[in-house]
């Protein structure tokens, strides 16, 4: 129900039902959609259909998306990747004004909403270090349990192409995102190129949205367009072959709930140099399979990608040291097991 659109006033809230990719849902409606807070409220709609299913895992970037589960008699589980206030911050930072502050009121009240699910839910799978310190320090009778998605190491796998055989520096994510900061990228790698000269490698970038336009003015400015290839929607199969073929990930971000792109190019062997903006420092182990850098630190991406470039001895352990971490501790294997141990605890609660 939408308060700019009257008829939406008579008819309710409604139930829509379709299909993704050929898979099923069911999208429930919510009341004065236009505030925020109202989408996490519980609905009875909702409820009732979430009171059909043994167990309801909600799946959410934050916290207060847990909220829409409060009504439900069956046990609550969250997987949750970062909060509003870390995953709002760029946006925090642009514009001022009436809607600036809007923004800055709304990610405090989700926020707020999402301190309260944290305590209302059974159990909390969060995938990097800082949250689950959070997680239990807000909500400390929540149980919360380290399980990042699981990785298929099974398609993503290492190439046997030696790295001095290798040509490009791979970067991967939604460059059209403002945190994935690819104006750094290009500065960084503009002092590649600099530090390398001819030997630097051409820089591969691949995702479903391209740089803005003030980040591709960046690297003309910087004279490295040229040197840069863009590849948009690259499908399931070329990905997995970019990653295997490259020489070194690179990842710019300002925040990362975890990285999945990190987790696929370290299951491919790939060595790691990323800022140091949250969920990268889960997985990447320093001097073991790629190195940390503080964010919007051009010079320090650039200094750490310089020196495994010119160590080819050392490219091919960080690999090695990456590949096997995915194996042991990401595998779709490894991390279901967290998930299911959880779940056979809180439905063996409800049946006793």
């Amino acid at each position: 129900m939408r308060i700019v659109d009257p008829a939406t006033w008579t008819s309710g809230i409604q139930i829509e039902n379709g299909t993704d990719e050929s898979n099923p849902y069911r999208h429930v409606g919510a009341f004065l959609t236009e505030f925020e807070f109202q989408r996490y409220r519980p609905r009875p709609e909702l409820t009732r259909i979430l009171d059909e299913y043994d167990l309801v895992q909600v799946v959410a970037g934050h916290p207060a998306w847990a909220l829409v589960a409060g009504n439900v008699d069956q046990p609550v589980a969250l997987q949750v990747a970062t909060l509003a206030n870390v995953e709002r911050a760029m946006k925090r930072q642009e514009g001022g004004g009436l809607i600036g502050t809007w923004r800055s009121w709304m990610t405090k009240v989700a926020t707020w909403i999402g301190d309260r699910a944290l305590h209302q839910v059974d159990a909390v799978f969060v995938e990097n270090d800082w949250m689950y310190d959070y997680v239990q320090e807000t909500a400390p009778s929540t149980e919360a349990v380290f399980a990042p998605p699981g990785m298929d190491v099974d398609t993503f796998v290492p190439s046997s192409t030696s790295f001095t055989e290798r040509d490009y520096i791979l970067s991967v994510g939604r460059f059209g995102d403002p945190r994935k900061n690819a104006p750094l990228l290009f500065e960084a790698y503009t002092r590649i190129r600099k530090a390398l000269g001819d030997e630097a490698p051409p820089l591969i970038l691949a995702g479903r949205t391209g740089p803005s336009s003030e980040a591709w003015e960046v690297a003309e400015q910087c004279d490295v367009r040229q040197h840069v290839t863009f590849i948009e929607d690259v499908s399931y199969d070329r990905l997995v072959e970019l990653y295997q073929e490259a020489k070194l990930f690179l990842l710019s971000s300002d925040e990362e709930g975890l990285g999945l792109v990190i987790l696929e190019a370290m299951a491919c062997g790939i060595p790691v140099v990323s800022t140091d903006c949250g969920g990268p420092s889960t997985v990447v182990q320093e001097e073991e399979t790629g190195r940390l850098v503080p964010k919007r630190d051009p010079d320090r991406l650039a200094s750490e990608a310089v020196d495994l470039l010119q160590n080819p001895s050392l490219l091919r352990e960080y690999g090695q040291n990456a590949r096997k971490l995915l194996v042991n501790q990401f595998s779709e294997e490894a991390t279901m097991r967290e998930f299911l141990d959880v779940y056979e605890v809180l439905l063996a609660k409800t049946h006793s």
